[in-house]
């Protein structure tokens, strides 16, 4: 499995998040079960630990996207990119990071979704299709840069 690559502010997220759940979060479910064991509290405290172990691991084995070769001209893990939707004027930036990450910021897309993995590998000027449930959505690329 390849090790995941993250930038600075990524890392910087995800070492808040795992503060987080282990001195506010992880606490207060224990304390809510110790005051009674409710299924769904005990449900979430261990989601929640487990959570914290994945967020952990993250940390622990990735390599830092400063380090990693860039190729300006194709879209990678950690770019933003600028897109127009097809027939619209109004663009929009999205920056591709890994599965975890995406859940802590809106304008972080996962690589692993329809619009991230339809974005990764491709190249200023190109058009991007992503199927939807009920259609296709065309996006042209016309920036990539590397983040910060």
């Amino acid at each position: 499995m390849e090790r995941p690559r993250l930038s600075q502010e990524v890392r910087r997220s995800l070492r808040e998040r795992l503060r987080v759940l282990e001195e506010e979060r992880i606490p207060r479910l224990q304390r809510e079960i110790a005051a009674g064991p409710e299924p769904s509290i005990v449900a979430a405290l261990q989601a929640t630990r487990e959570e914290a172990v994945r967020v952990r691991h993250t940390l622990s084995v990735a390599l830092p996207l400063e380090e990693v070769p860039h190729d300006p001209s194709t879209v990678e893990l950690g770019d933003t990119v600028t897109v127009r939707r097809s027939r619209s004027s109004t663009r929009a930036r999205f920056t591709l990071v890994g599965e975890l990450e995406a859940r802590l910021d809106e304008a972080w897309v996962s690589v692993e979704s329809p619009l991230g993995s339809a974005l990764l590998g491709s190249h200023v000027g190109e058009t991007v299709e992503i199927s939807l449930p009920d259609r296709r959505v065309r996006y042209e690329v016309l920036a990539v840069e590397r983040g910060p």
